[in-house]
């Protein structure tokens, strides 16, 4: 027999569903249900309980007056001195087998004294993100994960610091050896079950956290907003008496031995779940793709379950389960691991698999749906299809101008591809997966298009980009760039456009939205300034605070959708754009938006810009190509059946997968090309890591001056290395104003370079030399 003791204080909603789970619960282990009312200010709470005493479904206990959760616990504890004990709170609910299989744990083990099952809200035993205060997941319910943890880890557990008090099975011969918990320190909650832990562990017993099962935990229901406080205090006392708790937790959490656990229910829960599972490739960068991708996965929550395959540094692939809830992700060397993803998503049964990119993943990427057995899709978010310059640029960064000849070569100018083949073997390949795709989606009728004319057999829909609804923001004045300004997004046009402007004294001013791909002399030297990098979800609000006259999308490659016009649309500004790609579609009948030749010159490119500046704010009209959330969410699943049963096969050993992120050593820049980068380009990721290793650079020297240099000579070591170091700080900042001074020259040659006729003949053996360097 094992008593199942319940302390009841306030929450009736969290208690009602509590003491049902129980009661409702299937299990072969005998138990009885004990109620502790501790003089509970909700009297429905303590009428609903005096029904279930008098049928004889619970033993309820009633105090006059509280007395408070550990000396009711331990109450609980002294009942039935012959029985172990599931101490359990009123916020938690529970399955079928859960005591089974909890108190297996210790039947099999004599060294156990406590065990903790998983939960929502658990800290070191929380799913499905770990120290989190977790919501059940889309689409799951306390049995369901109960029933995934019993299938993942049948017998599994590991050692754990301390229980977690929501839920702890605590065996008599624990209680019997140490005695119950200690209400003279914790008399009102916290800390009493990590000082009986910490106990139980200096005599001898094991505590352990049960992988096979799962328990619902609400949290805070009786304490309310108290609990933070005393919480605190708790804290402080079990440091001061147990020195050995903090570093063994630290150890713990450092090791995370339940991340094999989670692990495995995860992949139980994908097998099991009874949405089609979606298999999403793409690259490892940010920008439109990316959001497109998070965008569609939240538009398909409740109907799919979406994993995200994309590279990791240089040499990994990672697999994420795209959620808000979720923390899955494993890791695969793409050369030495491959076959271990292919059976990981074999296990799970992948339903259809859908190609966003395939940058930086390895030619077998291409093969995923045959190997799967699953229909696939294709979005063209660039032209990586056509050639591995996949933004159509020639060895300068710009539109290539597609001459429309199979046997180019020019697109290996610029370097290799990722994968040693010539264009026709590019091609023939990405033919294959186009061809074969259930659906080719293009966001615009010119990306249809274009696609079509090197694939003429592959018909693209034109799904455009789904869109919410426009926010609405003030504008007033200046020309905003916005975006990530590179050769093919324009940079070299918007600064002959600014040096255009100076010399001609327009009263223009361009401001870019975002960050540069090389440094340009800033204002006064050149109109022109920039904010820097920033998060996706702002840009909207940027371009409001920004306030305004016309923007400017100097592009010089053809764009397949651009969610930075979509906001640029939102604004109502006048739009000025290049004729490439799918910008001069998307602006058609719109009033107010003028197209420019991506070839213009920048006089030119400037008397557009002053006349769209000086043209009346655009007036809302109809948008031609614009598609709802709800939209294209149907159309997207009109082609996704019901999922299908579970794989039969095993699911792969966890302990032999990569469950943390691998690290790989990589070249480092070096502080000048961080500063150009961050400062000088605005670009966010290198400013945070020039911070870092500034922050690196002022420990290290703090860690120097705190060893208190013992002799002279070491004194004089230091002081040299602190001038050399001054010294190559003055040494750089002449180099760079050097650079600056010669930049101009520097481009004007390499233009020259480009355009010689040496050049153009030495470009594939410069290509095959890169290959080359490659392979070694």
């Amino acid at each position: 027999m094992i008593d199942v003791v319940i302390p009841v204080y306030r929450g009736q909603a969290e208690t009602r569903a509590c003491v049902e789970s129980v009661l409702a619960a299937r299990n072969a282990s005998a138990f009885e249900v004990i109620v502790i009312d501790d003089a509970s200010p909700e009297p429905a709470l303590s009428a609903w309980l005096r029904p279930l005493a008098a049928e004889g479904r619970i033993t309820l206990i009633v105090h006059a007056e509280n007395r408070g959760f550990v000396v009711t616990c331990n109450e609980g504890m002294a009942l039935h001195p012959d029985r172990d004990v599931v101490l359990l709170n009123s916020d938690t609910e529970v399955a079928d087998g859960w005591l089974d299989r909890l108190h297996a744990h210790v039947e099999r083990d004599t060294t156990i004294g406590t065990v903790t099952p998983f939960s929502s809200n658990a800290t070191i035993c929380s799913y499905p993100r770990t120290l989190v205060a977790n919501a059940l997941p889309a689409g799951e319910t306390p049995a369901s994960l109960d029933r995934a943890f019993a299938a993942a880890n049948p017998g599994h557990a590991v050692d754990i610091p301390t229980a977690v008090g929501f839920c702890v099975l605590i065996t008599r011969r624990c209680i019997e050896r140490i005695g119950t918990f200690d209400a003279t320190r914790y008399g009102t909650g916290y800390g009493e079950e990590v000082d009986f832990c910490m106990r139980a562990a200096r005599a001898g017993y094991r505590n352990v956290l049960a992988g096979d099962v799962f328990v619902r935990h609400v949290g805070e229901v009786s304490f309310g907003a108290s609990g933070v406080e005393r919480r605190a205090r708790a804290q402080a006392t079990v440091d001061e008496l147990y020195p050995e708790f903090q570093p063994g937790l630290r150890e713990y959490l450092a090791a995370d031995p339940a991340l094999e656990l989670r692990r495995r229910a995860d992949l139980e829960r994908l097998r099991r779940s009874p949405r089609p599972r979606l298999l999403f490739v793409s690259h490892p960068f940010a920008g439109g793709v990316q959001r497109h991708i998070e965008e569609l996965a939240a538009a398909l929550a409740g109907e799919c379950e979406v994993l995200l395959l994309r590279p990791h540094l240089k040499s990994y692939a990672a697999l994420t389960w795209i959620g808000r809830e979720e923390e899955f992700a494993l890791w695969f060397h793409v050369l030495d691991e491959w076959e271990a993803l292919i059976g990981v998503l074999a296990a799970i049964g992948v339903a259809r698999v859908h190609f966003h990119h395939v940058h930086g993943l390895p030619p077998a990427v291409l093969d995923l749906p045959r190997r799967l057995g699953a229909p696939h899709d294709v979005t063209v978010h660039d032209y990586v299809a056509l050639c591995p310059r996949y933004h159509l640029t020639d060895a300068s960064g710009r539109y290539c101008g597609e001459r429309g000849d199979p046997l180019c070569m020019r697109c290996l100018d610029g370097g290799p591809a990722q994968w040693p083949l010539s264009i026709p073997e590019w091609r023939a390949a990405f033919h294959a997966l186009l061809a074969s795709a259930g659906r080719v989606i293009a966001p615009s009728v010119d990306a249809a298009e274009r696609i079509q004319r090197y694939f003429p057999d592959v018909t693209a829909v034109v799904w455009p980009h789904a869109r919410h609804e426009p926010p609405a923001h003030p504008s007033r004045v200046k020309i905003l760039v916005p975006g990530g300004l590179s050769p093919a997004k324009g940079i070299d046009l918007l600064e002959a456009c600014a040096r255009d402007a100076k010399a001609r004294g327009l009263p223009l001013h361009f401001r870019v939205v975002g960050y540069l791909a090389r440094p340009l002399p800033p204002w006064p030297e050149l109109p022109l300034s920039f904010t820097g990098e920033f998060r996706e979800e702002t840009l909207a609000e940027l371009l409001a605070l920004e306030r305004g006259d016309a923007i400017f999308f100097p592009t010089q490659v053809p764009e397949t959708f651009s969610y930075t016009l979509s906001a640029a649309l939102d604004t109502g500004l006048p739009i000025v754009a290049t004729d490439l790609g799918a910008l001069p579609a998307r602006l058609a009948g719109r009033e107010g938006a003028r197209i420019v030749s991506w070839k213009e010159s920048p006089a030119r490119v400037n008397d557009a810009l002053m006349a769209s500046a000086n043209a009346a704010q655009a007036a809302t009209i109809a948008r031609p190509e614009e598609m709802s959330f709800g939209e294209y969410r149907a159309r997207y699943l009109g082609a996704i059946g019901p999922a299908g049963a579970a794989p039969h096969r095993a699911l792969p050993d966890v302990a032999r997968l990569r469950l943390r992120a691998p690290h790989e050593d990589l070249p480092q820049p070096t502080l000048v090309e961080l500063f150009d980068d961050g400062v000088r380009c605005g670009k966010a990721t290198s400013l945070v890591a020039l911070r870092d290793r500034a922050v690196l650079a002022e420990q290290e020297r703090g860690g120097m001056h705190s060893r208190n240099v013992a002799t002279a000579a070491e004194r004089d070591a230091a002081l040299a290395k602190l001038e050399a170091a001054q010294r190559r700080v003055a040494e750089t900042a002449a180099a760079l104003r050097d650079a600056e001074a010669g930049r101009a020259g520097a481009r004007q040659r390499e233009s020259e370079l480009l355009a010689s006729t040496s050049w153009k003949l030495t470009a594939p053996l410069r290509a095959l030399v890169r290959w080359l360097r490659g392979r070694a």
